[in-house]
């Protein structure tokens, strides 16, 4: 937001107009929920920065409007404090704790009796934890009776972490949040999204061109309709790609297959599962329309697990993708045999890594330098801990910049899994989810996504895109679900089910869309 700012600032709309917008649209939409102002009493906590001006600003118009706004001033503001006088001037009265000698007890009448109580103390890029005094003034109004009053919030609640998505245990939680020109990472991981209440997005002035400046955005049902492959009315299996999956031990032997459905279910015309030769009259019953690549493993011999990667590469010159890692195991000969195949010169298509293909390559020095390029990785984040060498509370924490980082660092497309899925490109590009679903909480899920994301590159689809595509039809499907089920209870078995009929709605959206 401070990038766009400033970019506005330079294409002749300055931040002070932008400030202006920001707080008459909050007043406007503070007035459409509360309906008819005159005789209501509405309290404008006001801090220090912008979200202060912010919220003066508001208070100014609301005031202006027939309210009778109080701003309680919290923070210590910058003198002249030109947006305070306007607010004066259009009727805004004001109570300055700033100078200490006064406490809550002082405002506590004044918000126990309000209809409306606007957050503007603390904006974007806030540092938690919160201090006092403000700590002590916050906990006070969480213990103050705050039923009568509707609480919203300017940008972000005060003691919201906008980009961490963290809450400080002294925020205030309102009934609705207004977002100032985007929504920012608060508004949509958790714990912060559930914590904003209703969200609405306000539209403050940014110049339409600097939309495609933004390095972060959240999957839209729209752009993922247009992203879907077409269907050639004479197109047969040869035409619209063949996948293969290197996957399976004795412990797994389900993981490959559910992947492999998952592929086929997306429109890929074959695939083909390479797994050790004992699990495949198994894993064939499990799935009769894949064909499989017998791996013999020869004990007798040193070089066993070379062959069984020569064998793979033997066949690969006539596949668009390959899966590795579902259900592979961290054995000698499995890491060998990806070793082999996957960390060396040959030249190999389009490649996604899950799973243990994800663990044997976290074993590995500088793998990033021995992949290729634009490789698809899905880790979920205790896997990317082992990758990164981060802990998962690291990861957690800042999921969209650690995303953008090591795409970039590793130059892979990296799907960082969990609620909210970030997709994150070697470019700096992330693309956020905007699904949390307790449901995907299932084994085999995770199979059924790096399936899906398989799928479609296999359709020629860019591995962005692809990773997109899968992420979001996948999260679609167990929303259909849980909206029949509930939060629990599903099989991986039942989400491969539902894709087909999840795609057949996004193509109809999307033909419906260009009519």
């Amino acid at each position: 937001m401070r990038d766009l700012e400033e970019s506005s600032d330079k294409l002749g709309i300055p931040k002070d107009l932008l400030m202006e917008n920001a707080g008459f649209s909050v007043a406007n939409a503070v007035s459409k929920h509360v309906g008819p102002l005159t005789g209501l009493k509405i309290v404008a906590l006001v801090g220090s920065g912008n979200n202060g001006s912010d919220c003066l600003i508001a208070g100014g118009h609301l005031s202006r409007w027939g309210a009778s706004v109080t701003a309680i001033i919290l923070r210590r503001r910058a003198s002249p404090d030109i947006k305070l006088q306007e607010a004066i001037n259009r009727g805004l009265l004001v109570v300055d704790l700033d100078d200490r000698k006064e406490n809550f007890p002082s405002v506590e009448s004044l918000i126990t009796d309000a209809h409306v109580i606007l957050d503007g103390i603390l904006g974007i890029g806030t540092d938690l934890p919160i201090r006092d005094p403000l700590k002590t003034f916050l906990s006070d109004l969480q213990s103050s009776n705050l039923e009568k009053a509707n609480v919203f919030a300017i940008d972000v609640p005060s003691g919201v972490s906008s980009d961490t998505s963290k809450v400080s245990p002294y925020s205030i939680r309102p009934d609705v949040t207004f977002a100032l020109g985007f929504l920012k990472p608060c508004h949509v991981f958790q714990p912060a999204s559930e914590f904003c209440g209703e969200i609405e997005v306000l539209n403050i002035g940014l110049p339409n061109e600097l939309k495609n400046e933004k390095k972060v955005s959240l999957l839209s049902t729209g752009d993922i309709a247009s992203a879907l492959p077409e269907r050639n009315v004479t197109g047969h299996k040869g035409t619209v790609g063949k996948g293969m999956i290197l996957g399976g031990s004795d412990k797994y032997i389900g993981a490959p297959i559910l992947a492999a459905s998952a592929a086929l279910k997306a429109g890929l015309g074959l695939i083909s599962i390479a797994a050790y030769d004992l699990l495949v009259n198994t894993m064939a019953s499990m799935l009769t329309e894949a064909t499989f690549l017998r791996l013999k493993e020869e004990p007798s011999k040193a070089n066993s697990s070379m062959t069984m990667a020569r064998q793979i590469y033997g066949e690969l010159d006539s596949y668009n993708v390959l899966l590795v890692g579902c259900g592979l195991g961290t054995s000698t000969i499995s890491r060998k045999i990806f070793e082999n195949l996957l960390l060396s010169d040959l030249k190999l298509p389009q490649l996604v890594l899950d799973a243990d293909g994800l663990n044997i390559l976290s074993k590995v020095p500088n793998w990033w330098d021995r992949l290729p390029a634009n490789s698809v990785l899905t880790p979920h984040p205790k896997e990317m801990s082992r990758l990164s060498r981060l802990s998962v509370e690291e990861i957690q924490s800042d999921r969209v910049n650690v995303a953008k980082k090591f795409a970039h660092d590793w130059g892979m497309i990296l799907v960082l899994k969990g609620a909210n899925t970030v997709i994150a490109d070697p470019n700096g590009f992330a693309t956020i989810s905007p699904f949390a679903n307790p449901i995907l909480s299932s084994a085999g899920t995770g199979d059924v996504l790096a399936g899906l994301i398989t799928g479609f590159l296999g359709q020629s689809c860019s591995p962005m895109q692809s990773a997109c595509l899968g992420v979001h039809i996948h999260s679609e499907a167990a929303k259909t679900i849980s909206a029949r089920i509930g939060s629990s209870g599903l099989l991986a078995g039942d989400l491969i089910d539902e894709l087909p009929y999840t795609i057949k709605n996004l193509r109809d959206q999307s033909q419906i869309g260009s009519a």
